[in-house]
């Protein structure tokens, strides 16, 4: 389990590099509509990969105190 969210941070943390990287030429291009786009692409990757720990989180609390 926490080598599952070692890896989480770091490829979050190397997908963040990247997509600074892109929106900082992207940007100093000229081309703020896809440096933009970049950084939203971004962001919906990282939800898509942080997303289900939540509901796995929203599952234990949810078992620990048995609602529902």
């Amino acid at each position: 389990m926490l080598g599952v969210d070692v890896n989480l941070i770091f490829r979050l943390a190397a997908l963040a590099i990247i997509i600074t990287i892109f929106y900082t030429f992207l940007k100093q291009a000229g081309r703020d509509e896809y440096a933009y786009m970049t950084v939203l692409a971004g962001l919906a990757i990282a939800l898509l990969w942080v997303i289900p720990l939540i509901l796995e989180l929203f599952n234990a609390v949810r078992a620990v105190f048995q609602l529902y």
